[in-house]
């Protein structure tokens, strides 16, 4: 009878082995995929180099790696293993769990301890930041298993430590590289293992929840080290992969009438009052005019010495990267008359002043526009203060104008591509003569921001018109030339699996990969995989298999002699839809002939007939470099496969990703950002971007766009209207920190 002590130990060693085998799974796929992006980087650093030493250090870094890196990655996975197992052992010895038992060595060459230390203590940090939750439930599910251990970030096999220690341990046992370039693989390791672990954590977890272990864990308080990241800025795990569910939902308009505002930036100053004075830094800077020693600034005066700030502020910013200068210009001219003696504003003019430069700050955040679009957007920061000071109503109603040409700017900016001359493009150029106009000539009357968005509106919707047009025909383009994939991947799936466990003759083989592959794929374009054209062509390979083959029957003679003119005649005819020239196919079949002639005499040699050769697997897409089929997959690359779909968030969160979604794609060798939008799948499958001209960008599988959207190389660009994106958001954040 098993006791329930040693049925507990039995459970728990269960259950670590199949979070250690999800994790050095996951860690596997993840290393592979770091070293060949350092292989590619260091290639590229070489290229770029500004010497032929330089050039010649990065090649020897690039080639000591490729030579150590199987054994980094095996010295890598055995430690984090090895941790499960103390793990294990304590649990059995019901001692407690000491990491000085064994320590994973640190030893680096002297004078390199410093550099090497802080890149990992500061890899450590924010890969903590990143996944603080998932690791929090590991935890404290982990708590619960392994007793009496307690488990703790110096214990726990998957906490962002052990794995930094893990590898620079791997590094200095089998990478002989020099500091320069073990920092460089430093970074690489934080980018493409420690900030792609949310997979990891999130299958341990759900390993232990599927066990009964703590389905629900309460959340953590904010740590110091999640302090650091406010809530509008702090990176959460994941963040791209819920993205494309989120970001295209519509904002819904906002909303805040004064007197709400009024009490929101109460709250706001009392809790900036309250962190000054137990020595915080304040979540949310608050200026304080009402304050000030000199007299209070009438309203009207303010606003006519923004008019006359205006057109210089707009010069300024024009010149100068985009920054908000709002509480610069209004605290000058507040110091205008004596700067010892600043005047003071009445508090609602304060409470203005405060939201529309947060909102600025915002924009200068917001990663989803381009530098330049932010400048434009920047530069009407006078502007915008002059209305939302004048108009009280300018934050309740949803259709201001000047709120309409903020997300009207915006919106078209979000498609703009940067990588390429803004000073040839007529929207941006009809947006920077839009800003300039208004900083000119705004004072008062907020028609002026109307007559601006029906002028930008209206080119939009002319360049609308004609990227319409492009799209479809990029898309028409891009339909065919996916049809013709598609046919020629079914003619090489058919045509592999009749002849891939038989031996032909060589010239029957070449014309099978050859002329016939392409006769198929003709067929299977025009007439569609269930027509007759397509089952004849089928039967054409099935009986020109059988007369490849010498039979023994008494009524195979005859059959091989009728059979043979009907073949060549149906041969002669499928060539006919490729080769316009006649005698080129005369000449085909009449090797043919000669061939299948000779067979049925028997004055073919054996030696002639091989099996499928190299050259021929490649024609079919079986080559050694070609995706394996899932019948060809091994049991262990099928459970990588599955592994890598059917766990991965973020394909799910490819797969579904909406029709019209905006995404940012990164190059990571050359740095290059493109914008698309997705305008097709095709096939479900194969995912189409354009960009606003309506010309193909990028295209991307399914899987490859998960990847990259894990990888960070994607980005899901958020397209809803940024006035009511940015203010909801951030009277979200002033009511939680008040």
């Amino acid at each position: 009878m098993i006791s329930s002590k040693g049925s507990d130990a039995v459970q728990t060693a269960k259950l670590l082995e199949q979070i250690k085998t999800h994790a050095l799974l996951g860690g596997e796929q993840l290393l592979a995929h770091m070293f060949s992006a350092v292989d590619d980087l260091f290639y590229d650093l070489s290229k770029r180099a500004s010497s032929n030493q330089e050039a010649n250090l990065y090649f020897e870094a690039m080639r000591d790696i490729r030579m150590g890196r199987e054994g980094a990655a095996k010295r890598f996975l055995y430690l984090i293993g090895k941790g499960f197992s103390k793990l294990l052992d304590m649990h059995e010895l019901g001692g407690s769990y000491s990491l000085d038992e064994e320590p994973v060595t640190l030893a680096i060459i002297d004078g390199e301890d410093m550099e090497i230390d802080l890149a990992r203590t500061t890899m450590i940090s924010r890969a903590r930041a990143l996944y603080s939750e998932e690791l929090h439930e590991l935890c404290a599910r982990l708590d619960l298993v392994v007793t009496p251990v307690p488990i703790t970030e110096q214990n726990n096999p998957l906490d962002p430590q052990q794995l930094a220690d893990a590898f620079v341990d791997a590094c200095n046992s089998k990478l002989s590289v020099n500091l320069k370039g073990k920092l460089i693989v430093l970074k690489m390791f934080e980018k493409h293992l420690l900030g792609q672990m949310g997979n990891v954590y999130r299958l341990a977890n759900q390993v232990l929840i599927d066990a009964g272990i703590l389905p629900k864990v309460a959340r953590q308080s904010r740590s110091a080290e999640e302090a650091k990241y406010p809530v509008h800025t702090r990176p959460q795990a994941g963040a791209a992969m819920a993205a494309p569910a989120t970001r295209n939902t519509p904002a819904a308009p906002f909303s805040l009438n004064p007197a709400a505002l009024g009490i929101l930036m109460a709250a706001a100053r009392n809790a900036s009052y309250g962190s000054s004075h137990q020595g915080r830094a304040p979540a949310i800077n608050c200026y304080i005019y009402t304050a000030n020693p000199g007299p209070v600034m009438p309203h009207a005066e303010l606003s006519q010495l923004l008019t006359l700030a205006q057109q210089k502020i707009e010069q300024t910013l024009s010149s100068d990267l985009p920054r908000n200068m709002i509480g610069e210009i209004v605290s000058d001219l507040l110091a205008s008359n004596d700067a010892a003696e600043p005047q003071a504003l009445q508090q609602a003019d304060e409470d203005v002043i405060n939201l529309v430069a947060l909102f600025f700050d915002e924009v200068l955040a917001d990663e989803n526009l381009p530098i330049a679009v932010q400048s434009l957007v920047c530069r009407l920061q006078i502007p915008i203060l002059k209305v939302a000071m004048r108009d009280s109503q300018f934050f309740d109603e949803e259709n201001h104008p000047a709120r309409q040409l903020i997300n009207g700017i915006t919106g078209a900016g979000l498609e703009l591509d940067d990588t390429k001359p803004l000073d040839k493009d007529p929207v941006y150029l009809k947006m920077f003569e839009l800003v300039q106009h208004i900083n000119h000539y705004y004072q008062a009357d907020d028609s002026i921001f109307a007559e601006a968005q029906a002028s930008l509106q209206a080119l939009l919707d002319k360049e609308k018109r004609k990227s319409t047009l492009v799209e479809q025909r990029t898309l028409q383009a891009e339909e065919g030339q996916h049809r013709l994939v598609q046919a020629r991947l079914a003619a090489q799936a058919l045509i592999y699996e009749k002849i891939r466990d038989l031996a032909l003759q060589d010239n029957v083989g070449n014309f099978l990969t050859g002329y016939w592959l392409q006769a198929l794929t003709f067929i299977h374009l025009r007439r569609g995989p269930s027509s007759a054209e397509w089952l004849a062509a089928e039967q054409t390979i099935v009986d020109l298999i059988w007369l490849c083959h010498e039979h023994e029957d008494s009524r195979s003679p005859s059959r091989r002699e009728r059979m043979l003119p009907q073949l060549l005649d149906a041969i002669e005819a499928g060539l006919a839809n490729i080769l316009s020239d006649a005698s080129e196919r005369n000449a085909i079949v009449q090797d043919l002939e000669q061939t299948l002639q000779g067979i049925s005499r028997q004055q073919l040699p054996t030696e002639s007939f091989h099996a499928i050769t190299d050259a021929q697997l490649d024609e079919l897409g079986h080559g050694q470099q070609s995706p394996k089929s899932w019948n060809d997959m091994t049991p262990i690359e099928r459970h990588m496969a599955r592994h890598q779909e059917l766990f991965n968030q973020y394909y799910v969160a490819a797969k579904d990703m909406p029709l019209g979604t905006w995404v940012e794609s990164t190059d990571e060798v050359s740095g290059k950002q493109l914008r698309g939008k997705l305008t097709t799948k095709l096939d479900g499958d194969t995912y189409l971007f354009v960009n606003r001209l309506g010309a193909k960008v990028m295209e991307k599988t399914c899987k490859n766009l998960a990847l990259d959207l894990q990888s960070q190389r994607v980005r899901v660009l958020d397209s809803r209207p940024m006035f009511d994106r940015i203010m909801t958001r951030l009277v979200g954040r002033l009511r939680e920190n008040a």
